[in-house]
């Protein structure tokens, strides 16, 4: 299947989430708390994305890769977002 990050049309297997796609395709999410060994829970928050007609900003560990789908893994609200779930992580 086909979806579209950061403009680059990717291919990844059935089955995948947007984070694993993402790495299959050498595009960067940061992540503390993923790991491929370990069921996705999204609890660092840093993995966020930001998915054409979905409300909010799903952590991409834990959102299934879907046909079409368009992803944006780095604009200025991702980027706020990030730096205060690490602010939180780190206080």
């Amino acid at each position: 299947m086909t979806l579209n990050i950061n403009g680059k049309d990717v291919k990844t297997e059935l089955g995948k989430t947007v984070l694993e796609a993402a790495l299959d395709n050498d595009i960067y999410i940061p992540t503390l708390c993923y790991h491929p060994d370990l069921s996705p829970f999204g609890a660092c928050r840093l993995c966020i994305v930001q998915i054409e007609g979905l409300r909010g900003l799903p952590t991409s560990c834990t959102i299934a890769a879907k046909e079409g789908m368009v992803v944006k893994t780095d604009t200025p609200e991702i980027r706020q977002v990030r730096k205060i779930a690490m602010e939180l992580i780190l206080a």
